[in-house]
């Protein structure tokens, strides 16, 4: 109970316990950020529902909707025939899910995480360039960090003549959004983002984006460049054109002195993704097991992509191996993660993607507090796990009733 005066409230019978002022404006903002939370994430899941086109039969839209899933879900994880259940579902993501971490602002800009990383330790690419409102700063992580003219930017990249290239990404950007691979040959810059590869006009490009209105909720259109890492082996063999990465959903539950695994899949991408290994882009996922790195069978999304529903134990493109494939240093990849994961307390839940270098170090790329499930649910319900399902029910993301299978 809070602690108080008592006091009358207009239409009561007897005194009411009223919380101090100080207090009691400390409840309201919690209940008010509550509200807006639910209001906002509930917009945002109705707009991606109209956005998307699944043949399903209205009938089962509407009991799917009912038990908080979207139609591309339905299809997503064949809840015609599996037990929804044993789904987190769409709604308990966007409206549940964004209360459990303290702070996910960390996580929401490619700069911010990756000072704390290099600060903690953690190998990460080298950053060349941060593009902000028409300005260069460049090498922003080095004590040379110096703010440049966009033509001295565009004859350094042509100095280097990087054998990788360079990779641009949206400082605040996901999902693959908005990546390209840059490079420079035969006296000119290319732009490649999928199996296109074109002329490109890089300081036109720093224009435009000084230019271009700011999207609603964005800080800027500030943009990155950075070296592009060469990958592993391993993982090169997997696919060579893209960057493949390790998705591992990282939580932490209430009480238990470390964070878990909770799942894992190794991403791959295809000559439609070039160079990201983008899921919903036509990439592959194929699930790892968690105490042996081995990989399981790759699958394609059902509904997006140019490869739908497929189901892959060797790479399409290259033939590499999939199913029953061992990760190499699994163990190196997880005690990273686990580390990383661990050095952020106010955090408790966060998908973290991992890209193993030549050297055989783990480099973190990014990390997303409400990352997505898709990748990973495609391999199964991840409530089947109790730990899993006892985290998520810690922080109220449950509800209790079990709904049968939708026929």
């Amino acid at each position: 109970m809070l602690a108080g005066h008592a006091g009358h409230l207009p239409g009561s019978r007897g005194p009411v316990l009223v919380p101090p002022r100080g207090r009691l404006a400390g409840v309201v903002r919690r209940a008010d950020l509550y509200l807006y939370q639910t209001i906002r994430s509930s917009a945002h899941w109705l707009k991606t529902e109209r956005a998307i086109k699944v043949p399903l039969p209205l009938g089962v839209k509407l009991r799917m909707w009912r038990r908080g899933f979207l139609s591309e879900s339905v299809a997503l994880y064949d809840l015609t025939r599996n037990d929804p259940a044993d789904y987190l579902t769409d709604y308990q993501r966007f409206v549940r899910c964004p209360r459990i971490n303290t702070w996910n602002g960390l996580y929401d800009h490619k700069m911010g995480l990756r000072a704390f990383l290099l600060a903690s330790g953690f190998r990460q690419a080298e950053t060349l360039a941060y593009l902000y409102e028409g300005r260069v700063l460049a090498d922003p992580f080095s004590p040379d960090a110096r703010s440049i003219q966009p033509a001295e930017l565009l004859e350094r990249l042509r100095g280097e003549g990087s054998e990788y290239g360079y990779v641009v990404k949206p400082e605040d950007g996901a999902c693959g959004q908005g990546i390209f691979l840059l490079m420079y040959r035969n006296g000119e810059f290319l732009r490649q983002r999928g199996p296109d590869v074109e002329p490109f006009d890089l300081e036109q490009f720093i224009r435009d984006l000084a230019a271009k209105p700011r999207r609603a909720g964005q800080a800027s259109n500030a943009t990155l460049i950075e070296r592009r890492l060469v990958q592993g082996a391993f993982w090169d063999r997997l696919y060579p054109q893209s960057a493949n990465t390790i998705r591992l959903l990282v939580l932490w539950t209430p009480g238990e002195p470390l964070p878990f695994i909770a799942r894992a899949s190794q991403r791959i991408g295809t000559a439609h993704t070039i160079p990201t290994d983008n899921f919903t882009g036509g990439g592959i996922s194929a699930p790892i097991a968690l105490g042996t790195g081995v990989l399981g069978t790759g699958r394609t999304h059902p509904v997006k992509g140019q490869q739908p529903g497929r189901r892959f134990t060797h790479h399409p493109d290259t033939g590499a191996q999939l199913a029953g494939a061992v990760l190499p240093h699994w163990e190196r990849i997880t005690d990273a993660v686990i580390r990383a994961a661990a050095s952020l307390p106010f955090n408790r839940m966060a998908g973290w993607d991992v890209l193993m270098d030549r050297d055989g170090q783990p480099v973190i790329l990014e990390a997303n507090g409400l990352s997505g499930v898709d990748v990973l649910q495609i391999h199964g319900g991840l409530l089947t796990d109790a730990r899993v399902r006892r985290f998520y029910d810690s922080f109220g993301v449950l509800g209790r009733r079990r709904h049968p299978t939708v026929r």
